[in-house]
């Protein structure tokens, strides 16, 4: 699965101007502190805050087009609502991975468009 829908983007740029470039900022900022929740979480066993904070970023890294990023977000939404934790670790550090990809993604193609 391909990082980035830029499609998405494009439409988000399309409807939002320069507004877009405030929401991913917020989205950047906003994934990294949920992602220590969601550490905090799986350090505790804490399946339903690992759920509602998985969930939440599924749907922000949707909208704006990281589907990759959305799956891995899925993944872990479902091990919460499973309260599975056993091996874990490697499903957050794929999460994590992807959020930095699609970071990068994200701001290559902020390049191009500003």
């Amino acid at each position: 699965m391909p990082t980035l829908n830029f499609a998405v983007l494009e439409e988000l740029r399309d409807f939002m101007e320069e507004d877009v470039f405030t929401l991913i900022d917020e989205f950047e900022i906003d994934t990294q502190e949920r992602l220590s929740l969601v550490e905090k979480a799986i350090q505790d066993q804490d399946a339903e805050t690992l759920r509602t904070m998985a969930h939440t970023m599924k749907g922000g890294a949707a909208s704006l087009g990281a589907e990759n990023l959305s799956q891995h977000f899925r993944g872990l939404e479902l091990r919460g609502r499973d309260a599975s934790f056993c091996d874990i670790q490697q499903d957050f550090s794929n999460t994590q991975r992807s959020f930095a990809e699609a970071m990068l993604s994200i701001r290559r193609w902020l390049e191009g468009v500003k």
